[in-house]
């Protein structure tokens, strides 16, 4: 990283340094591979991502992250290092990574999940948390 004034320098190797000590580097790490692995297969199965899909996610990514104007978001990727092309392959990824959950959910019988308590009782507290919110409006 480049240093300015007033500002310290501090290299990857401090960062990754910290993140081991911490705990945290080993499930960013596989976090990391699982976007990987699943991206990958996703390719593979043949999921495509169109132009608009990558725009739209740009945009609301845009949105979370209060980047109104293009000024706004070229600060941004400046401040965090980033590239443009870093953050269009973060937002590919996570376009593959929703349409191969889709195609998973398509082929597989969802009985199996739904007949498990955990998730029997996730399903019974949002009915609810539904009908609860419906009596207080």
């Amino acid at each position: 990283m480049a240093k300015k004034r007033n500002e310290i320098e501090v290299t990857v190797a401090e960062v990754v340094d910290y993140l081991r000590i911490t705990g945290q580097f080993a499930p960013a790490l596989r976090e990391v591979v699982e976007r990987k692995v699943t991206a990958e297969a996703a390719r593979k199965s043949g999921i495509k991502i169109t132009t608009a899909e990558l725009q739209k996610a740009a945009d609301a990514f845009r949105v979370v992250n209060d980047l109104s104007k293009a000024s706004d978001t070229a600060r941004w990727l400046r401040s965090t290092g980033l590239s443009v092309e870093a953050l269009e392959n973060y937002l590919e990824i996570n376009i593959l990574i929703s349409k191969f959950k889709d195609t998973l959910e398509k082929k597989t019988s969802k009985t199996k999940y739904l007949s498990t308590a955990g998730i029997k009782e996730s399903i019974r507290d949002m009915i609810y948390q539904e009908w609860l919110n419906s009596q207080l409006k």
